[in-house]
């Protein structure tokens, strides 16, 4: 879960990045802005390429949940091997959010840098909180109800990885659940 959402939040948001980018070294963004406001653009790009992330992560979480769902079934798993329902929903929810933040820093990144050889170098900054909970993972893990793994899944840069690495690994309360989003919903506006 946690590998998923980290490749699918991150290869989303740098397709906008790639996007906004090549654009702007093509000139095509100044034809652009003749037509239409840069948020209108932005806006656009970010709802244009969240929905096929949303698509690529439905069907990669829905696929793993059913082979999960008839595989518990199948090999007799204990219920720890199996993921709850709700995961589904919060999944939609974390992805949908973490991709707005961080589309909406990678098409910042591409506006202030003028390549896309550039812009590659200056993403390390925009991607390291993302790869805390990466780093991390075993502690989450271990302990999903720990301060670490609660910090983690309640900082906004950290939460949509972290936050569903708590929700697969055990259940967490519903509070910390719907305050993580709530901050994350924050974030990205």
């Amino acid at each position: 879960v946690t590998m998923i959402y980290y490749f699918v939040i991150l290869m989303s948001s740098s397709l906008l990045l790639n996007s906004v980018t090549k654009e702007k070294e093509n000139r095509v963004v100044e034809i652009l802005m003749s037509t239409i406001t840069p948020r209108q653009l932005l806006s656009g790009k970010i709802i244009g390429l969240g929905m096929v992330g949303l698509l690529q992560t439905l069907i990669w979480v829905g696929t793993g949940f059913t082979l999960l769902r008839l595989g518990g079934r199948t090999f007799d798993l204990p219920p720890a091997f199996q993921l709850p329902p709700s995961i589904l929903v919060w999944g939609l929810v974390f992805f949908l959010l973490g991709y707005t933040v961080y589309a909406s820093l990678m098409a910042a990144v591409g506006a202030l840098v003028p390549n896309l050889r550039e812009a590659s170098q200056a993403t390390f900054v925009v991607i390291l909180p993302m790869i805390i909970p990466l780093m991390m993972i075993s502690v989450v893990i271990e302990d999903p109800n720990g301060a670490l793994a609660t910090t983690l899944s309640l900082f906004p840069l950290t939460s949509p990885v972290a936050m569903m690495t708590r929700l697969a690994a055990s259940s967490v309360p519903f509070w910390q659940t719907m305050l993580s989003a709530t901050i994350l919903a924050i974030t990205a506006v």
